[in-house]
């Protein structure tokens, strides 16, 4: 094998195994904050909510056709997201935020048990059609209130 070809796939796998752990990373490093403030959570990032024994996980982006930002859209799109929200003690309950603006399509505040969580904002929008955005990319600021 030439030297390139190796130096090629000792590249690629070092910036898997970069990938693997940066993931793995925000799985194990849970954020803390206060109740009220704004939360911005990454694709797969955990957080406790300060003195509430309350754990709010951001698992999933189940679609986002929102309008990508380098194209002209005649319809907003939309993104849903998946969000468990697990109180101490008591069984996780998996929320479905959703930002279509159309009447009774917008899902963006959720009570559970208590608790209510709020989707503020979900970032990036796709810069293109065929741009897709990595779970670990996005960022979902949600707000916590009892």
């Amino acid at each position: 094998m030439k030297t390139a070809s190796k130096l090629f796939i000792v590249a690629v796998l070092a910036l898997a195994m970069t990938a693997c752990q940066a993931s793995r990373k925000a799985e194990a490093d849970p954020v803390e904050l206060a109740l009220g403030q704004q939360l911005p959570l990454s694709g797969g990032q955990e957080a406790t909510i300060s003195g509430e024994d309350l754990r709010v996980r951001f698992t999933d982006v189940l679609e986002d056709s929102r309008c990508p930002t380098e194209v002209e859209c005649f319809w907003t799109g939309q993104a849903r997201i998946a969000v468990v929200v697990e109180p101490a003690g008591r069984a996780a309950t998996t929320v479905d935020f959703n930002t279509n603006p159309a009447p009774g399509q917008n899902v963006q505040t959720a009570d559970v048990d208590g608790f209510t969580v709020e989707l503020k904002s979900l970032e990036p929008f796709p810069r293109t059609p065929d741009n897709g955005v990595a779970l670990e990319d996005y960022t979902a600021t949600l707000v916590v209130r009892r």
